[in-house]
C-alpha cells in the first residue's frame, strides 16, 4: 500500500517492491530520517553472515534508486557508516 503524498513526490516507483515485500513499506515511515537510510544500506549489505540471499535484480534496483535519491533529498545522513569503521568492513 502506498503513503498518500510520500510515493508521489519521489521518483523511484516501490509499488513492485513493496508487493513482493511488504514488510519493506516500513521505508514509508522512515523517511527522511537517519533510521531510513540505515535501513536501506541494510538491504543492500549482507548482515547474515553469507546466508542473505539477496533480492531479484529488479527490487535491488528500486532499493538502490531509494538510496540514492534519499541521499539526494537528505544529504546530511550520507556519510552515516552506522558506527562501523571502514575497517571492519569486508566485502566478499
Amino acid at each position: 500500500m502506498e503513503t498518500p503524498g510520500i510515493q508521489a513526490s519521489r521518483k523511484v516507483d516501490t509499488t513492485a517492491l513493496y508487493q513482493r515485500f511488504p514488510h519493506l513499506q516500513a521505508i514509508e515511515s522512515e523517511w527522511g530520517t537517519r533510521a531510513c537510510r540505515r535501513r536501506l544500506m541494510n538491504l543492500l549489505t549482507d548482515s547474515r553472515g553469507g546466508t542473505r540471499q539477496g533480492f531479484p535484480p529488479e527490487h535491488a534496483r528500486t532499493i538502490f534508486g531509494l538510496l540514492a535519491e534519499h541521499d539526494r533529498l537528505y544529504p546530511a545522513f550520507e556519510n552515516d557508516l552506522q558506527g562501523q569503521a571502514w575497517t571492519e568492513y569486508s566485502p566478499r
